[in-house]
């Protein structure tokens, strides 16, 4: 709850990305809140009142999940919109002509946009879900210490720097700047 709101605040794909793990955690939890607050909420170095907030925060992803019948896969419906607005402001600024190194990035990106939607067999949304898919397959693989080419490793810099970029512009965009 605590570290949602700082990157919902300061990076979007972060934010995003971050939410897919916590759909994940409360998976691998069975949608066990009381375990997942006895083996992980409770282990917060925060007062009792905040992990309490962070217990009910979990509690209700959890039913919103269970609503949407997204318990085995997919994501919430306002983390959906997110990547919709995410997607819809990707081409607002492909059209403005004051864009072009956004646009040079994405055209650098765009073959492998291309190359994991083949592998996908096309199961994202749109552009952004598919890089988002791709950098949290990255972290996941990362966390399993499963074996990265090097390939896989540039065309993942390339994803998180195009995200990275995207990011810095909708803030600004929220901000008003």
């Amino acid at each position: 709850m605590l570290i949602s709101r700082e990157k919902r605040k300061s990076n979007i794909a972060e934010y995003i990305l971050y939410m897919w793990q916590v759909e994940d955690t409360i998976r691998a939890f069975d949608f066990d809140i009381d375990r997942l607050d006895r083996e992980l909420i409770q282990k917060y170095d925060h007062p009792l009142q905040v992990r309490n907030d962070i217990r009910e925060w979990y509690e209700n992803i959890a039913e919103q999940m269970k609503n949407e019948k997204v318990e085995r896969s997919g994501h919430v419906r306002f983390i959906k919109n997110i990547i919709a607005e995410l997607h819809r402001y990707h081409h607002f600024l492909l059209k403005q002509p004051g864009e072009s190194d956004y646009a040079d990035m994405y055209a650098r990106v765009l073959p492998l946009i291309r190359e994991m939607d083949a592998k996908q067999n096309r199961t994202t949304e749109n552009e952004i879900e598919t890089c988002l898919n791709a950098v949290y397959i990255y972290m996941m693989m990362r966390l399993r210490k499963d074996k990265v080419t090097p390939e896989t490793a540039r065309a993942m810099e390339l994803f998180i720097r195009f995200l990275g970029i995207l990011s810095l512009k909708f803030k600004a965009y929220e901000e008003g700047r």
